[in-house]
C-alpha cells in the first residue's frame, strides 16, 4: 500500500444517531458513519472507511456530491464492547492517500441486568416491616429508605428511574465506586404524600446506561399505604 500522508484539513468522521455517550445495542443495529465532502475532495476520489485497522467500504464521489455528506454501513459484527476508533482515507488518483483525523467511540452492548431472555433485577428492598405491615400515612414524618441490589452490567453513569405508583423519581447517577454493591436511597416523603393511600401499591425501577442501553423494568413491589394504620381487633375466647 502507497504511504498514507495525515491531513488535518480533513474533519473526521461522525456518527449520526448514536446517544452521546457512545454506542448501545440500537444504535449499533443500524449504524452508518458519515463523511463531510469538503476541499481537497473532488469528483472522481475514492473514500475509504476503515473500523480501527479493518476496511469497511468505499465509494467514488460524483459531481453531485462533491457539497453535500455520505453514509457508509459499520456492519454489526465489528462492534464488541470497548473503546473503538474509525477513521476514512482520500485516495485522489495520482497522489499518496490522505487519511482523516480518527474518531473515538464507546460500544457498550449489555444492557443493565442483561440482555433478552437472560435480563433480571430485584424488587426494590424496604424493610420488613413495610413489606409486611404496610405504610401508614400519618405516622410517617421522614423519607423512605430503600435499597437496590447489584444487577449485571452495572456501570458508572448508569441512571435509575424509580416508580412509586405513577409517580417517578430519578435517583443521582450512578458513580464508579458505587458499582458491584447496594444502592441506598430515600423515596421523599413529599412523594409519598404526593401519590396518597393506596392499598395496592406498585414500587419498581429501571435503569438507564451512559449508551442508551434500557433494562426491564424491575419485579413491582406490592404494598399497601393508608392514611392511618388499622388498629387491631381484640378477639374474645371463651373459656
Amino acid at each position: 500500500m502507497p504511504h498514507v500522508s495525515h491531513a488535518s484539513e480533513l474533519t473526521p468522521p461522525s456518527l449520526p444517531g448514536i446517544h452521546a455517550g457512545g454506542i448501545g445495542r440500537h444504535s449499533a443495529s443500524r449504524l452508518q458513519a458519515r463523511i463531510v465532502i469538503e476541499p481537497p475532495m473532488q469528483a472522481g476520489d475514492l473514500l475509504a472507511m476503515f473500523w480501527g485497522h479493518r476496511f469497511v467500504s468505499a465509494r467514488t464521489l460524483h459531481t453531485d456530491e462533491v457539497s453535500d455528506a455520505i453514509d457508509m454501513s459499520i456492519p454489526g459484527h465489528l462492534l464488541h464492547n470497548g473503546v473503538h476508533r474509525l477513521h476514512y482515507r482520500l485516495l485522489t488518483p495520482g497522489y499518496r492517500p490522505i487519511r482523516s483525523p480518527e474518531r473515538q467511540v464507546l460500544v457498550k452492548l449489555n444492557c443493565p441486568g442483561g440482555n433478552g431472555d437472560h435480563a433480571q433485577l430485584q424488587p426494590v428492598q424496604l424493610a420488613a416491616r413495610v413489606r409486611h405491615h404496610g405504610l401508614s400515612l400519618d405516622a410517617l414524618n421522614h423519607d423512605l429508605p430503600c435499597t437496590l441490589a447489584p444487577y449485571s452490567n452495572m456501570a458508572g453513569g448508569d441512571q435509575i428511574t424509580l416508580c412509586w405508583g405513577d409517580l417517578r423519581l430519578d435517583l443521582p447517577v450512578l458513580a464508579q465506586h458505587q458499582v458491584g454493591k447496594p444502592i441506598k436511597a430515600k423515596i421523599p416523603l413529599a412523594l409519598i404524600q404526593e401519590w396518597g393511600p393506596d392499598p395496592h401499591l406498585q414500587l419498581s425501577y429501571c435503569i438507564l446506561d451512559r449508551v442508551g442501553n434500557r433494562s426491564i423494568w424491575a419485579p413491582a413491589r406490592q404494598l399497601q399505604v393508608f392514611v392511618e394504620r388499622p388498629r387491631s381487633t381484640s378477639i374474645h375466647i371463651p373459656k
